[in-house]
């Protein structure tokens, strides 16, 4: 497991890895000192300390601009979207999968992406040549945004302890205890959930819901009384 500082969990930078002597690709999950988990993340827009965090999107590219290519071992390790305007890196280490034409059905892993093309790792290089017929989604867990009022599934990725301003590479906490900002009372001992009434807020699990029907986040360590930040055991596994 890769060790990082309080330090290192505690700012951002809009460099991805400089916090570190080590230089953490987005979606990498790392255990501070105290045995807390966290993952490094680029954020798409502010999240304020204390919100959770959610995917940003999952991109389509739809058939009609999709070709790839091989590298010198004839591994299919290069997809190129044609009229992409992709933002370079923001996929790295995200999952991709054919989801229509030439190819469908299979998957990859990405090590990097620039504006257009996007390179696969070579162990998860395509066994079938990509085409105009082709159709992609892809999807990084890691370049994040704040969660969205109401839900109570969105993929919640963790909760920052500082603030990240667009652009920003951190840490997000996923396992472990810190603070969450939620709009109603938390109960002691009980659960929460994202879709609170703010976005990045979280809610408190209501009874009856279960991993069906709400991602539970963890639950409360002490109660609050409004909507400000208190304690959390978040259990949100990566």
């Amino acid at each position: 497991m890769n060790l990082i500082t309080f330090q290192d969990v505690y700012q951002t930078s809009t460099t991805s890895g400089v916090q570190t002597s080590y230089d953490f690709n987005i979606g990498q999950r790392a255990m501070t000192p105290d045995g807390r988990m966290w993952t490094y993340v680029l954020a798409e827009g502010a999240i304020g300390a204390n919100l959770l965090a959610i995917p940003y999107t999952v991109t389509t590219v739809n058939a009609g601009g999709v070709s790839s290519s091989t590298d010198n071992q004839n591994r299919i390790v290069y997809i190129t979207c044609t009229g992409a305007s992709f933002t370079a890196g923001t996929f790295a280490n995200g999952i991709g999968c054919v989801t229509a034409g030439t190819g469908l059905g299979q998957t990859f892993k990405i090590r990097t992406n620039n504006t257009t093309t996007l390179t696969l790792y070579p162990e998860t290089a395509l066994t079938t040549a990509l085409d105009s017929t082709t159709a992609l989604s892809i999807n990084t867990m890691s370049y994040v945004q704040i969660s969205a009022v109401t839900s109570t599934v969105q993929q919640v990725q963790g909760c920052p302890q500082v603030s990240f301003l667009a652009g920003d590479y951190g840490w997000l906490l996923t396992e472990g205890d810190g603070g969450v900002v939620a709009s109603n009372q938390l109960v002691i001992g009980k659960g929460f959930t994202s879709g609170g009434s703010t976005a990045g807020q979280a809610l408190v699990a209501v009874t009856g819901n279960g991993s069906f029907d709400a991602q539970n986040l963890g639950y409360c360590i002490v109660a609050n009384n409004g909507a400000y930040a208190t304690l959390a055991r978040f259990e949100i596994r990566g």
